[in-house]
Protein backbone atom coordinates (compact mmCIF):
# COMPACT_ATOMS: atom_id res chain seq x y z
CA UNK A 1 0.00 0.00 0.00
CA UNK A 2 2.94 2.71 0.92
CA UNK A 3 4.52 1.73 -2.20
CA UNK A 4 1.29 2.25 -4.31
CA UNK A 5 0.81 5.30 -2.66
CA UNK A 6 4.64 6.28 -3.40
CA UNK A 7 4.13 5.83 -6.95
CA UNK A 8 0.89 7.88 -7.04
CA UNK A 9 2.64 10.80 -5.71
CA UNK A 10 5.61 10.23 -8.34
CA UNK A 11 3.33 10.72 -10.92
CA UNK A 12 1.94 13.47 -9.41
CA UNK A 13 4.75 14.98 -9.35
CA UNK A 14 6.00 14.00 -12.82
CA UNK A 15 2.53 15.37 -14.29
CA UNK A 16 3.81 18.38 -12.61
CA UNK A 17 6.95 18.59 -14.79
CA UNK A 18 4.74 17.48 -18.03
CA UNK A 19 2.87 20.98 -17.35
CA UNK A 20 6.22 22.88 -16.98
CA UNK A 21 7.51 21.17 -20.31
CA UNK A 22 3.94 21.49 -21.99
CA UNK A 23 4.02 25.18 -21.11
CA UNK A 24 7.53 26.10 -21.50
CA UNK A 25 8.23 24.44 -25.23
CA UNK A 26 5.39 26.19 -26.93
CA UNK A 27 6.74 29.99 -24.55
CA UNK A 28 10.35 28.69 -26.18
CA UNK A 29 11.59 28.98 -23.09
CA UNK A 30 14.32 26.24 -21.30
CA UNK A 31 12.67 23.36 -19.43
CA UNK A 32 15.70 22.88 -17.12
CA UNK A 33 16.22 26.72 -15.96
CA UNK A 34 14.88 29.45 -14.47
CA UNK A 35 11.74 29.64 -12.04
CA UNK A 36 7.54 28.66 -12.44
CA UNK A 37 5.83 32.34 -12.93
CA UNK A 38 2.26 33.27 -13.05
CA UNK A 39 1.04 33.82 -17.01
CA UNK A 40 -0.65 36.56 -15.53
CA UNK A 41 0.93 38.70 -13.26
CA UNK A 42 4.40 37.09 -14.39
CA UNK A 43 6.10 37.00 -10.97
CA UNK A 44 7.47 33.87 -9.78
CA UNK A 45 5.94 31.05 -8.07
CA UNK A 46 6.60 30.38 -4.30
CA UNK A 47 7.77 26.77 -3.61
CA UNK A 48 4.85 26.49 -1.22
CA UNK A 49 2.29 26.92 -4.53
CA UNK A 50 3.98 24.04 -6.54
CA UNK A 51 2.56 21.39 -4.60
CA UNK A 52 0.75 19.06 -7.18
CA UNK A 53 -3.23 19.43 -7.09
CA UNK A 54 -2.95 20.42 -2.93
CA UNK A 55 -1.70 24.06 -4.00
CA UNK A 56 -3.90 24.33 -6.51
CA UNK A 57 -6.94 23.35 -4.17
CA UNK A 58 -5.70 25.62 -1.25
CA UNK A 59 -5.39 28.46 -3.64
CA UNK A 60 -8.83 27.90 -5.30
CA UNK A 61 -7.19 27.54 -8.72
CA UNK A 62 -5.94 31.09 -8.48
CA UNK A 63 -2.48 33.36 -8.18
CA UNK A 64 -2.10 33.94 -4.76
CA UNK A 65 -0.58 37.73 -5.58
CA UNK A 66 -2.76 38.87 -8.91
CA UNK A 67 -5.74 36.27 -8.18
CA UNK A 68 -5.61 35.54 -11.95
CA UNK A 69 -7.49 32.35 -12.64
CA UNK A 70 -5.11 29.34 -13.05
CA UNK A 71 -5.59 26.63 -15.91
CA UNK A 72 -7.35 23.45 -14.46
CA UNK A 73 -4.85 21.97 -17.05
CA UNK A 74 -2.81 21.91 -13.95
CA UNK A 75 -4.46 19.40 -11.55
CA UNK A 76 -5.95 17.79 -14.38
CA UNK A 77 -2.64 16.17 -15.57
CA UNK A 78 -1.12 15.78 -12.22
CA UNK A 79 -3.69 13.77 -11.26
CA UNK A 80 -3.96 11.47 -14.80
CA UNK A 81 -0.15 11.23 -14.32
CA UNK A 82 -0.60 9.71 -11.16
CA UNK A 83 -3.38 7.08 -11.71
CA UNK A 84 -1.56 5.98 -14.96
CA UNK A 85 1.47 5.60 -13.01
CA UNK A 86 -0.28 3.64 -10.33
CA UNK A 87 -2.06 1.40 -12.77
CA UNK A 88 1.47 0.96 -14.59
CA UNK A 89 2.65 -0.14 -11.20
CA UNK A 90 -0.56 -2.27 -10.11
CA UNK A 91 -0.06 -4.20 -13.67
CA UNK A 92 3.50 -4.27 -13.86
CA UNK A 93 5.36 -3.91 -10.50
CA UNK A 94 7.84 -2.46 -9.84
CA UNK A 95 9.48 -3.47 -13.54
CA UNK A 96 11.54 -2.63 -16.46
CA UNK A 97 8.16 -2.85 -18.09
CA UNK A 98 6.45 -0.19 -14.97
CA UNK A 99 9.69 2.23 -15.93
CA UNK A 100 8.62 1.59 -19.98
CA UNK A 101 4.96 2.14 -19.97
CA UNK A 102 5.54 5.17 -16.91
CA UNK A 103 7.81 7.12 -19.51
CA UNK A 104 5.36 6.32 -22.41
CA UNK A 105 2.43 7.66 -20.67
CA UNK A 106 4.10 10.74 -19.95
CA UNK A 107 5.25 11.08 -23.32
CA UNK A 108 1.65 10.73 -24.92
CA UNK A 109 0.46 12.92 -22.27
CA UNK A 110 2.57 15.73 -23.32
CA UNK A 111 1.48 14.97 -27.22
CA UNK A 112 -2.68 15.23 -25.75
CA UNK A 113 -2.34 18.34 -23.77
CA UNK A 114 0.08 20.25 -26.04
CA UNK A 115 -2.23 19.39 -29.45
CA UNK A 116 -5.59 19.67 -27.34
CA UNK A 117 -4.02 23.22 -26.95
CA UNK A 118 -1.86 24.82 -29.64
CA UNK A 119 -3.10 21.91 -33.02
CA UNK A 120 0.30 20.70 -32.98
CA UNK A 121 2.34 17.82 -33.14
CA UNK A 122 6.01 18.05 -33.28
CA UNK A 123 8.54 16.55 -33.41
CA UNK A 124 10.28 17.35 -30.42
CA UNK A 125 7.87 15.30 -28.79
CA UNK A 126 7.75 12.40 -31.03
CA UNK A 127 11.68 12.40 -32.31
CA UNK A 128 12.41 11.11 -29.07
CA UNK A 129 9.23 9.11 -28.17
CA UNK A 130 9.65 7.26 -31.11
CA UNK A 131 13.53 6.53 -30.10
CA UNK A 132 13.03 5.23 -26.58
CA UNK A 133 10.28 3.12 -28.08
CA UNK A 134 12.35 0.97 -30.32
CA UNK A 135 14.89 0.76 -28.24
CA UNK A 136 13.16 -0.33 -25.16
CA UNK A 137 10.94 -2.48 -26.85
CA UNK A 138 13.47 -4.24 -28.68
CA UNK A 139 15.71 -4.77 -25.49
CA UNK A 140 12.67 -5.71 -23.45
CA UNK A 141 11.28 -8.21 -26.41
CA UNK A 142 7.71 -8.16 -24.88
CA UNK A 143 7.14 -6.84 -28.35
CA UNK A 144 8.45 -8.62 -31.46
CA UNK A 145 10.44 -7.37 -33.20
CA UNK A 146 8.87 -7.32 -36.86
CA UNK A 147 5.85 -6.26 -35.18
CA UNK A 148 7.57 -2.97 -33.93
CA UNK A 149 9.14 -2.05 -37.19
CA UNK A 150 6.16 -3.22 -39.69
CA UNK A 151 3.44 -1.76 -37.20
CA UNK A 152 5.34 1.81 -37.03
CA UNK A 153 5.67 1.53 -40.91
CA UNK A 154 2.46 1.02 -41.78
CA UNK A 155 0.78 3.61 -39.29
CA UNK A 156 3.16 6.08 -40.39
CA UNK A 157 2.33 4.86 -44.41
CA UNK A 158 -2.06 4.77 -43.57
CA UNK A 159 -1.20 8.49 -42.99
CA UNK A 160 1.32 9.29 -45.17
CA UNK A 161 -1.33 8.39 -47.67
CA UNK A 162 -3.87 10.18 -46.45
CA UNK A 163 -1.30 13.07 -46.77
CA UNK A 164 -0.49 12.56 -50.33
CA UNK A 165 -3.91 12.13 -51.34
CA UNK A 166 -5.76 15.71 -49.79
CA UNK A 167 -2.50 17.61 -49.96
CA UNK A 168 -2.35 18.06 -46.25
CA UNK A 169 -5.50 19.12 -45.46
CA UNK A 170 -7.10 16.07 -43.86
CA UNK A 171 -3.95 15.43 -42.09
CA UNK A 172 -0.47 16.80 -41.42
CA UNK A 173 3.17 15.33 -40.77
CA UNK A 174 2.81 15.33 -37.08
CA UNK A 175 0.08 12.69 -37.94
CA UNK A 176 2.29 10.27 -40.08
CA UNK A 177 5.04 10.92 -37.11
CA UNK A 178 2.60 10.43 -34.43
CA UNK A 179 1.35 7.17 -36.33
CA UNK A 180 4.83 5.47 -36.26
CA UNK A 181 5.12 6.33 -32.38
CA UNK A 182 2.09 4.18 -31.84
CA UNK A 183 3.45 1.13 -34.14
CA UNK A 184 7.03 1.76 -32.56
CA UNK A 185 4.79 1.45 -28.81
CA UNK A 186 2.41 -1.08 -29.16
CA UNK A 187 2.89 -2.97 -32.65
CA UNK A 188 1.42 -3.85 -35.51
CA UNK A 189 -1.70 -5.85 -33.96
CA UNK A 190 -2.21 -3.62 -31.49
CA UNK A 191 -1.40 -0.35 -32.78
CA UNK A 192 -4.22 -1.16 -35.39
CA UNK A 193 -6.34 -1.63 -32.24
CA UNK A 194 -5.39 2.13 -31.10
CA UNK A 195 -5.91 3.38 -34.90
CA UNK A 196 -9.89 1.78 -34.57
CA UNK A 197 -10.38 3.23 -31.59
CA UNK A 198 -9.17 7.10 -31.71
CA UNK A 199 -11.15 7.44 -34.74
CA UNK A 200 -13.83 6.20 -32.87
CA UNK A 201 -13.55 8.36 -30.13
CA UNK A 202 -13.04 11.05 -32.82
CA UNK A 203 -16.31 10.74 -34.58
CA UNK A 204 -18.27 10.26 -31.33
CA UNK A 205 -16.47 13.62 -30.06
CA UNK A 206 -17.03 15.35 -33.35
CA UNK A 207 -20.41 14.11 -33.76
CA UNK A 208 -21.20 15.29 -30.21
CA UNK A 209 -19.48 18.93 -30.93
CA UNK A 210 -21.93 19.20 -34.36
CA UNK A 211 -25.36 18.02 -32.61
CA UNK A 212 -24.43 20.82 -29.52
CA UNK A 213 -23.46 23.64 -32.15
CA UNK A 214 -20.03 24.04 -30.82
CA UNK A 215 -18.17 23.14 -34.20
CA UNK A 216 -19.05 23.05 -37.86
CA UNK A 217 -17.89 20.57 -40.72
CA UNK A 218 -15.01 23.58 -41.40
CA UNK A 219 -13.66 23.27 -37.32
CA UNK A 220 -10.42 21.57 -37.00
CA UNK A 221 -9.76 18.40 -34.80
CA UNK A 222 -6.92 18.14 -32.71
CA UNK A 223 -6.40 14.13 -33.44
CA UNK A 224 -3.60 14.01 -31.99
CA UNK A 225 -5.02 13.91 -29.29
CA UNK A 226 -7.44 11.06 -29.86
CA UNK A 227 -4.46 9.42 -30.82
CA UNK A 228 -2.37 9.56 -27.96
CA UNK A 229 -5.77 8.84 -25.73
CA UNK A 230 -6.38 5.47 -27.39
CA UNK A 231 -2.52 4.24 -27.37
CA UNK A 232 -2.58 4.95 -23.98
CA UNK A 233 -6.29 2.77 -23.80
CA UNK A 234 -4.24 -0.08 -25.70
CA UNK A 235 -1.43 0.06 -23.76
CA UNK A 236 -2.79 -0.91 -21.02
CA UNK A 237 -6.14 -2.91 -22.12
CA UNK A 238 -4.70 -3.61 -25.48
CA UNK A 239 -4.47 -7.38 -25.16
CA UNK A 240 -8.19 -7.94 -22.69
CA UNK A 241 -9.26 -6.13 -26.37
CA UNK A 242 -7.97 -8.28 -28.99
CA UNK A 243 -8.95 -11.35 -26.81
CA UNK A 244 -12.65 -10.03 -26.11
CA UNK A 245 -12.87 -9.73 -30.29
CA UNK A 246 -11.50 -13.21 -31.04
CA UNK A 247 -13.65 -14.73 -27.93
CA UNK A 248 -16.69 -13.06 -30.20
CA UNK A 249 -15.68 -15.97 -32.95
CA UNK A 250 -14.73 -18.76 -30.64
Amino acid sequence: MALSITIFLLGLCVGSFLNVVIFRVHEGESVARGRSKCQSCEEPIDARDLVPVLSYLMLKGRCRRCKSVVSSQYPVVELVTGVLFLLAFQKHGLSLLFIRDAVFVSYLIIILVYDLRHMLIIDRFTIPAMIFAVIVNMWLGVVPAWSILVGGLVLAAFFWIQFLISKGTWVGGGDIRMGALMGFMLGLEQGLVALFIAYLLGAIVGVGLLVTGKANRKTPIPFGTFLASATVIVLFMGEQMINWYLGLFV
